[in-house]
């Protein structure tokens, strides 16, 4: 057995070569990265820890077909959702035809929607609502994780074991731009869920990107549970392609697709689905929202301005209803899944958007 001492030697050891690496050879140092992740850690990981990993490597860990990168899967929080009709009628005999659908942000899982004894979906549930979480890689690009959710979840209602009246989503930071990149190949590929999803939430989204300096403050707390890893932050040149596009906010193919003199008739950004009640919710570390430098650091990894969708000079914007923003004060990025504000603004939100079918007369 390797114990923490000589496993975190062997880490000092990697990160004092592969610094050098960096400026020379990208390619060599995620190889030599990727070797030591497969074959030098301990066999067992936490979730947490996996989670971490698949953000910071998530799209190299899928080309070395590694044991530690995460499928994407709807789970309940005890187990994965199969899309077959009848499996899935076996596994949530008791589902109601309302379904909230969370997404997680950027380093995390499903598990993590419960924090403090308090989950956001589980919430909604004494509301009539079945709670049903995405699992995925997020160190992959956001526009192709954005697309296999998309056809996973028209699979997912198709298979629902009675007719899905509503759909609510709720997307954490990163989540939030997964969901948006589903709703736009939802569009492309003409699939029905889009039809039966009501209102979306967006926690601390970073529509207009996240500062990279703040996504490394946030590297930082993601891996203290996990110190022979800290040697990740030091590597930025070799992060993710999702890390990448959280920062940019990019959602499409064509966001981030090398393209050599080439003229695109394709809006600055996709907007927001139509028929759909949108809403985003942003914090403030601080107090006073009169104070610009408080707006700019946000709730610590995602400005305020970034968060509600506002315009840039490079982007239009997405033009949230002024009545569906909401912006807290003293409340951390973490913090949006556990703050008793936040949960009344979700249920205000989507049970004032809650609607009964008329009975049919026959």
């Amino acid at each position: 057995m390797i114990s923490r001492n000589n496993l975190n030697q062997k880490f000092q050891t990697l990160m004092d070569d592969l610094s050098s690496m960096v400026a020379e050879n990208r390619v060599v140092a995620k190889d030599k990265l990727g070797d030591f992740i497969e074959h030098g850690l301990p066999p067992v990981q936490s979730d947490a820890v996996i989670a971490t990993l698949n953000g910071l490597l998530g799209d190299y860990l899928v080309q070395r077909d590694s044991r530690f990168k995460m499928e994407m899967a709807f789970r309940d929080q005890q187990q994965t959702l199969s899309l077959d009709v009848d499996k899935l009628n076996q596994q949530l005999p008791a589902c109601s035809d309302r379904i909230v659908l969370c997404v997680h942000g950027w380093c995390m899982n499903d598990v993590q929607w419960k924090r403090k004894e308090h989950d956001h979906g589980r919430s909604l549930e004494k509301f009539g609502y079945t709670p049903v979480y995405l699992r995925y890689n997020t160190g992959q690009h956001i526009s192709v994780n954005g697309e296999q959710f998309s056809l996973m979840l028209d699979q997912l209602i198709s298979s629902w074991p009675c007719k899905v009246k509503e759909l609510v989503i709720i997307g954490h930071s990163m989540g939030g731009l997964v969901t948006r990149s589903a709703c736009y190949y939802a569009q492309q590929h003409q699939l029905n869920w889009l039809s039966v999803l009501r209102t979306f939430v967006t926690l601390g989204t970073p529509h207009n990107g996240a500062p990279l300096a703040q996504l490394a403050c946030w590297i930082d707390d993601r891996v203290a549970e996990a110190p022979y890893l800290k040697m990740l932050n030091k590597l930025s040149d070799i992060r993710s392609s999702g890390t990448k596009d959280l920062s940019k906010g990019f959602i499409r193919h064509s966001d981030w697709e090398t393209k050599v003199n080439s003229v695109s008739d394709e809006p600055s950004r996709p907007l927001l689905p139509d028929g759909v009640v949108c809403c985003a919710i942003a914090s403030c570390l601080g107090q006073n929202l009169d104070d610009d430098k408080n707006l700019k650091l946000g709730d610590g990894l995602v400005p305020v301005s970034s968060a509600l969708g506002e315009s840039t000079c490079e982007q239009e914007a997405l033009n949230y209803q002024k009545e569906n923003t909401w912006v807290g004060v003293g409340i951390n990025h973490l913090d949006l899944l556990t703050h008793p504000q936040v949960t009344g603004k979700l249920e205000q939100w989507v049970l004032g958007n809650t609607f009964d079918e008329p009975d049919v007369l026959t």
